[in-house]
């Protein structure tokens, strides 16, 4: 095959399948779909308490408004009132207890949203205050855990630390963080015969919902149908919560045989909904003088809300990354899952590992600032080489990060930056300038390895279009741009002949969740099988046409499926339309659908030991970001970005690209403006819309950015040998944390160390640098 065919530069990087509805304003979302008959609105009647009992709720005044068709209780609901995956924890209405302020207790179906929000008003409540548990702390105290303390460890802490000439402990914090997906929770509930529902949810994961659905509505999973045409964002809030906004849209439906839809505003999204964990995290760590590490010892204790959630899961990765990309040959790691009275937190892009993450790398800033050295010297020192293993015993494959850190200090000119670093801030006492580069190591795959499956269905119909189904979500990541391209390279097609269809559990049942990087993993390979499996049989037409037309014996791998063309490679005088064969198979009767099913090799996860090899391979980079930071106003600005991503074989390089500065940016959000406060004592979060929340935008891009994606052979790679690339890049982002440390360093005491609280907001720079002035002046 040519480099210069046409397929295959529009399979190379063509532009997002989507885009042009986006731009024309036509692409549907769930609020886009046709009900057949008019609607009816749903509001939510939410808990004012973190915690309390419910003595008593009177629907009575609500039922008569005019308007109102229904008003429903969990006394209402037919199935079982609970929607907990993991724990049986979640109730869907709240019955005796309320667990966390924005917890639903009563839903009100309406003929329009004013009068449903009139009958939210009309509900009269009686609670008793209970003392609820906020804080992680608080949480252990009291023993409040969804599980008991999970840990790995590996070797002999108390060797490693005797061998150790500095040890170095702390505590420390890192912050939740709101998805602010643009499109909110919602589902629209639309009745269909014989008891059918059809849901349309703005869900990562459309399984669930429909396995959830069928439990509290007391039917068969073949009663519900979910179906997501796409999703206005998701970042992981949308793999779980759904759950919840679904199954009580659902219930509207099945009580009143109307179509029933459910929208939060912006307001409830953000007081209702869980975010990304926070996390109180020890760690102690030791070192020989040259920067080897001896021992590291850490616990990571994560707030998880009232109920589980996925947190045990997040815990899991969280400590699955909290080696990052070292090898440390004695270790424990210790993991708690605090339950809490606030919303439940939720997946988030990286799902953990961010904050795990953030523990070994702070751990090594600190053993720097002590030994005086630069942290990238004890950072090399220590890197994984190709053949060691994890501390839970996953063999690590291909390590690249030492040929990259290389690569990048010399791309980004790394010596000369500290140089110019250091006469910048000589000069300047009110604005000073910090660097900061570190690598990721991020496993790929669900740490749960049933999860590791995906289906696909590909019809192709006789004019040679092309019908392609799979159990991803499309949610502005280019999943079902990347998956079309892969069938589209087997078939030898246009993109332009195939038709994404909407995720439907019809079509594709028993979906993993949309997540774990691993949409393009799964479903692509699950698509790819589909398409080979077809392209074999109509190889095996052609080279019957051929036989007939030339009277010679000819195999199917002489076929070539190339440009919308066929032909075979002893005949090149003879080209068939890739329609002509179509056609000739259908009259010969050969099925042109085929099913199409993967499940990620080699990957196992003895949860009781914690031991295993749970992920399929790594992903592997490095991140420079340069710094200024204002000492006046606290503020800062990203004078340079410099990005380093091992991608294996892109699938779509200008995808990528977007994905690795979209993730980038939601990083630093995380790291250094994202704030989510709650009163101390009610345990409602003060932060409820983009006035209060402070995001990243284009006024945040760094001056410079540059992104190179290191492509190369790899064994330990994916579909059509690519890696994942959603997640990973979001670690770059503490690279800027870790530069305005730096910065702030430069006003410091030689060996005293930065204490920036997490995220570095101006408030938290201008007080880190007041108590740097303080320790300097004593």
């Amino acid at each position: 095959m040519s480099d210069n065919s046409e397929s295959n530069r529009e399979n190379r990087s063509p532009h997002h399948l989507s885009g042009h509805l986006h731009l024309s304003g036509t692409s549907r979302f769930v609020d886009d779909m046709p009900t057949g008959t008019p609607k009816l609105y749903a509001k939510l009647l939410f808990s004012q308490h973190a915690h309390a009992r419910i003595v008593n709720v009177d629907v009575t005044e609500a039922k008569k408004i005019v308007g109102i068709s229904a008003v429903l209780t969990h006394h209402d609901i037919p199935g079982v009132n609970q929607i907990g995956h993991i724990q049986p924890d979640e109730p869907l209405l709240a019955a005796s207890e309320v667990l966390y302020i924005g917890q639903p207790i009563a839903i009100v179906i309406a003929e329009t949203l004013w009068i449903a929000e009139q009958g939210v008003n009309a509900i009269q409540i009686e609670y008793e205050p209970l003392e609820p548990v906020l804080t992680i702390a608080e949480a252990i105290a009291r023993n409040s855990l969804f599980v008991q303390p999970r840990i790995i460890a590996r070797g002999n802490l108390a060797d490693g630390f005797a061998e150790a000439d500095c040890i170095v402990e702390e505590t420390l914090t890192t912050g939740g963080q709101e998805h602010f997906y643009l499109e909110t929770q919602r589902c629209l509930a639309v009745p269909g015969e014989d008891r059918e529902i059809t849901l349309y949810s703005s869900t990562q994961s459309a399984s669930e919902v429909q396995e959830i659905a069928a439990r509290v509505l007391g039917l068969q999973c073949s009663d519900i149908v979910v179906d997501v045409p796409r999703i206005g964002g998701g970042f992981g809030g949308k793999e779980r919560s759904p759950v919840l906004w679904s199954c009580l849209a659902a219930l509207g439906c099945n009580r009143t045989g109307k179509p029933v839809e459910l929208v939060l505003n912006r307001k409830e999204d953000m007081i209702a909904t869980g975010k990304r964990h926070p996390f109180e995290i020890r760690f102690r760590i030791g070192c020989k003088y040259d920067g080897r590490i001896t021992a590291y010892e850490v616990e990571l204790n994560a707030n998880g809300g009232a109920c589980v959630d996925l947190s045990l899961a997040i815990l899991d990765r969280a400590m699955l990354h909290a080696d990052n990309a070292y090898f440390l040959p004695n270790v424990k790691i210790t993991g708690r899952a605090c339950r809490t009275n606030l919303p439940p937190n939720t997946a988030f892009r990286g799902f953990g590992a961010p904050q795990g993450i953030f523990a070994i790398e702070t751990a090594i800033e600190r053993i720097a600032e002590k030994l005086h050295l630069d942290p990238l010297t004890i950072r090399l020192r220590n890197l994984y080489e190709s053949g060691q293993t994890t501390p839970f015993g996953e063999i690590v494959q291909e390590a690249s990060n030492r040929a990259l850190l290389t690569q990048l200090t010399k791309d980004a000119k790394y010596e000369e930056l500290l140089a110019d670093n250091a006469k910048f801030n000589a000069e300047h006492s009110d604005v000073k300038r910090g660097v900061s580069i570190l690598p990721i190591k991020f496993g790929i795959s669900f740490t749960a390895s049933f999860l590791n499956q995906a289906s696909a269905l590909v019809w192709i119909y006789q004019d040679g279009t092309v019908s392609l189904s799979h159990g991803g979500i499309e949610m502005g990541q280019a999943l079902n741009t990347k998956v079309a391209q892969v069938v589209s390279a087997e078939l030898g097609i246009s993109l332009s002949h195939i038709r994404v269809e909407s995720s439907n559990t019809k079509r594709v049942g028993n979906a993993s969740p949309t997540a774990a990087s691993s949409g393009s993993d799964l479903n692509g390979n699950a698509a790819r099988t589909a398409a080979i499996e077809l392209r074999n049989r109509l190889a095996n037409v052609a080279a019957v046409k051929y036989e007939k037309e030339f009277h010679q014996s000819v195999t199917v791998d002489e076929i070539v499926f190339l440009d919308n063309q066929v032909y075979a490679t002893n005949f090149p005088q003879r080209v068939y339309s890739f329609v002509e064969i179509i056609h000739t198979a259908y009259l010969e009767r050969v099925p042109l659908g085929a099913h199409g099913y993967y499940r990620t090799p080699d990957i196992f996860f003895d949860r009781e030991k914690y031991h295993g090899s749970p992920f399929f391979y790594f992903v592997y980079g490095c991140g420079l970001v340069h710094v200024e930071i204002d000492l006046r106003n606290g503020n800062f600005r990203m004078l340079d970005v410099h990005l380093l991503h091992e991608c294996g074989k892109s699938l779509n390089p200008e995808i990528d690209r977007g994905q690795i500065v979209g993730a980038f940016t939601q990083g630093v959000g995380w790291c250094t403006m994202e704030e989510l406060p709650y009163d101390p004592e009610k345990g409602h979060y003060l932060a409820i819309s983009p006035s209060t929340y402070k995001l990243p935008t284009i006024q945040d891009v760094p001056e410079r950015m540059t992104v190179e994606l290191v492509e190369c052979e790899r064994e330990y790679a994916s579909v059509r040998q690519s890696k994942g690339i959603g997640e990973p890049p979001l670690i770059y982002g503490e690279a800027c944390f870790f530069a305005i440390q730096n910065a702030l360093a430069s006003i410091a005491k030689t060996g005293t160390p930065v204490k920036l609280s997490h995220p570095a907001t101006p408030e938290a720079i201008l007080l880190a640098a007041e108590k740097l002035r303080d320790a300097t002046n004593q």
